[in-house]
């Protein structure tokens, strides 16, 4: 069998498993922004509704961007399986040679046992960051390494960070509709937290600015355990900043002058 034809089946196998991903992830992101919605009202108000327009739109908007990740790395996967195709032809492998082995290797691949590598180091991206007094802001960062992962630890991440991200969206989009006007940023301050989300616990934002638009990204970061609680702008129904500080403080949390970023003492 030609290169070519054999490069072409792995690029047809390739735009399958990437189609079923696009399907699984949209259904996942749009279940997950509907059970925000509702876990956002009270028990006898949750009952299932229709999602608005602009609710549509911002499920659609949510599953084209981890669409793109999750096909970016489907893409890196068809190139890692051409390589070795090409390998074997190389080495005047035929037809059996390339059957028996690719099976055995993507077998491998979709089982997390082979490595899989993006390359974009040079390329700039576009990250957040937080500043000394807790302002969050827009950097660009050049990549500096390749990003190496698995199928199955990748996909693991993605659908955590689509499916977390989903919910927290669905939950700010209901608590507006509910006419809070503000939302509190709370969360662990454990070992596994990273030091600039542990800075934003108990900082409140206003729904509509920049820095809450940032604010509800950062929740969307791979991982993130944070979340959004509605602010009632009254002492009586709010917890005490003071409580959130403590949090902070025992973490170990500082700012770190020679790094000018936030760090957490070991």
């Amino acid at each position: 069998m030609a290169e070519e034809q054999v490069l072409n089946q792995i690029d047809q196998a390739i735009q399958a498993l990437t189609i079923a991903h696009a399907s699984s992830l949209a259904a996942a992101i749009a279940t997950y922004y509907r059970a925000g919605s509702e876990d956002s009202r009270q028990e006898q108000e949750k009952k299932r509704r229709p999602l608005s327009p602009l609710q549509e739109a911002a499920i659609q908007k949510m599953t084209a961007e981890h669409f793109g990740y999750m096909a970016e790395f489907d893409k890196a996967v068809g190139e890692a399986i051409k390589e070795k195709a090409k390998d074997i032809l190389s080495k005047e492998g035929g037809y059996k040679d390339i059957k028996n082995e690719i099976k055995q290797y993507v077998e491998d691949v979709f089982e997390g046992r082979e490595p899989i590598t993006i390359n974009h180091i040079g390329q700039k991206r576009t990250i957040l960051k937080v500043d000394k007094n807790g302002k969050l802001y827009e950097t660009e960062k050049i990549i500096q390494q390749e990003y190496v992962s698995n199928a199955d630890a990748y996909a693991d991440m993605l659908s955590r960070t689509a499916t977390h991200k989903a919910f927290e969206q669905g939950r700010a989009s209901e608590f507006q509709r509910m006419k809070f006007g503000k939302w509190r940023f709370v969360g662990p301050s454990d070992e596994r937290a990273r030091p600039w989300h542990v800075a934003l616990i108990g900082n409140v934002y206003e729904y509509g600015t920049a820095q809450s638009e940032y604010a509800l990204q950062l929740l969307g970061e791979p991982h993130c355990r944070h979340r959004a609680i509605p602010y009632f702008d009254d002492p009586e129904l709010d917890t005490p900043d003071s409580f959130y500080q403590k949090q902070k403080n025992k973490a170990g949390l500082f700012w770190n002058d020679d790094k000018g970023e936030w760090a957490i003492k070991d």
